[in-house]
């Protein structure tokens, strides 16, 4: 299990934990982020500060020491990730 901040580029992983102050937790909660969900680091900040995370339908920028404190674990494919339903053409 590792970090999500040490999660590599574009490595699909599975939330397996997240700890911190109760806060901050919740506040996890409420955006998705919970045990179970499947995150893939999609790009890190010029200067290390954030990563922006796709999960689910949508995307989200994550303090570096927001994601130390969530716990992953990398799959081989994410289950239950869903496909845009619409493409552009």
């Amino acid at each position: 299990m590792l970090s999500l901040e040490a999660l590599p580029l574009g490595t699909p992983a599975r939330i397996a934990a997240v700890a911190g102050p109760s806060p901050f937790v919740e506040r996890m909660k409420e955006l998705g982020l919970v045990e179970g969900t499947v995150v893939t680091v999609l790009r890190r900040s010029l200067f290390g500060g954030t990563l922006q995370i796709r999960y689910g339908n949508g995307t989200l920028a994550v303090r570096l020491p927001f994601a130390s404190a969530i716990r992953v674990e990398p799959v081989s494919q994410p289950l239950h990730q869903h496909e845009p339903l619409w493409q552009a053409v």
